[in-house]
């Protein structure tokens, strides 16, 4: 028996045509995406766009407003009460969600959201764009009826007295949020099932969306696909050095990926070098580290100066300077080719100076 595919374009078409049926009565927007899936409001505004997966449409309408002109809002409607609560439809509304976002040609990275069943629509539509190398800054889960892990990052918002709080529903919720959303910030708002987009909880719930949104600004931290990252160096270093030296190395860093790469304080990115020996055995895996002090965007570079010390001991050794993603990766070991440049250690010529011949 032939399984069936992971991803079935007619299940998208269907699931699509569903959504559609029920929003294109009733919900207003500026723009409406190329397959009438997502609709826009105050897309004039300056602020980073926020897309946001709703369960009805009165909620993307008090939110827009309380948001103000400022804010572009982006509009989805969930599944609830349209499409079966099943991991498979899930999965095929975040491909129809992930393709309508891109036709919106909108710049990169991305802050995706939602509430109740919608907020795990969003994480899904998230981790679609992620895996197709697209860049996500945040994801916003508010009162999502059930934790599902997620490796980027992630603000979680819950109202105390909603009965989908995990801290109201588990023995210990914040270890299951830590094991299942590692770079995860949490708060919890005042509220019931179904107040948070009724004032006064919805003023609260907009500040703490603006302020998650400014947060991640240039953060990159796991929000995007390591894959997808390509660099490459210029490296002026000498040709000999003398043992256990510090030494200055000029070098020029260029971003070839189609993701910004934030500052070191926001992403963990610094460029640091590695020694090895003629063979090409490591010798000293951790040396010098440069921090990146700003965010560089796709197609930029950036010239900088690494301190290295020199080997101990005299021989010919390869310096190799990479990218470091502070406690995940070195780019090199996902196949971007690193700065080589061979060394040889040699220590300086010692003089003897004779001691003067008595006159005869």
């Amino acid at each position: 028996m032939m399984k069936k595919c992971v991803i079935d374009p007619a299940l998208i078409v269907e699931i699509r045509d569903k959504i559609v049926s029920v929003t294109q009565p009733w919900w207003r927007g500026d723009v409406i995406s190329e397959k009438g899936l997502i609709y826009g409001r105050n897309i004039g505004g300056s602020r980073p766009p926020l897309f946001w997966c709703f369960q009805g449409y009165q909620e993307f309408d008090a939110l827009a407003q309380a948001l103000g002109p400022d804010q572009p809002l982006y509009g989805m409607r969930s599944g609830h009460l349209i499409i079966a609560p099943s991991q498979d439809d899930y999965l095929h509304m975040a491909y129809a969600y992930a393709q309508e976002i891109l036709s919106l040609g909108l710049p990169e990275p991305l802050v995706l959201g939602g509430n109740c069943q919608g907020a795990l629509l969003s994480q899904k539509t998230a981790q679609v764009l992620m895996a197709h190398d697209h860049a996500v800054a945040l994801l916003i889960a508010l009162n999502p009826p059930v934790i599902t892990p997620y490796v980027g990052n992630a603000a979680f918002i819950v109202g105390r007295y909603d009965k989908f709080n995990p801290f109201q529903r588990f023995h210990d919720a914040d270890a299951i949020l830590r094991a299942n959303l590692p770079r995860c910030s949490i708060d919890t708002l005042p509220s019931r099932h179904g107040e948070l987009f009724l004032e006064p909880m919805l003023t609260l719930l907009v500040q703490l969306l603006r302020k998650h949104i400014d947060t991640v600004q240039d953060s990159y931290c796991g929000s995007f696909a390591e894959w997808s990252l390509q660099a490459s160096f210029e490296v002026s270093a000498p040709k000999t050095m003398e043992p256990n030296r510090i030494y200055e190395i000029p070098l020029t860093f260029y971003n070839n990926s189609g993701t910004t790469l934030g500052s070191k304080a926001q992403s963990g990115f610094s460029l640091g070098n590695h020694w090895c020996d003629a063979g090409g055995t490591v010798v000293q895996w951790l040396d010098g580290l440069r921090p990146l002090m700003h965010p560089l965007e796709p197609g930029n570079h950036v010239d900088l100066t690494l301190w290295v010390r020199s080997p101990h001991k005299e021989g010919i050794y390869q310096l190799e300077i990479d990218l470091e993603h502070a406690g995940s990766f070195w780019l090199s070991e996902l196949g971007v080719k690193r700065a080589l440049s061979n060394i040889t250690v040699l220590s300086p010529p010692s003089f003897t100076v004779s001691a003067a011949r008595p006159p005869m």
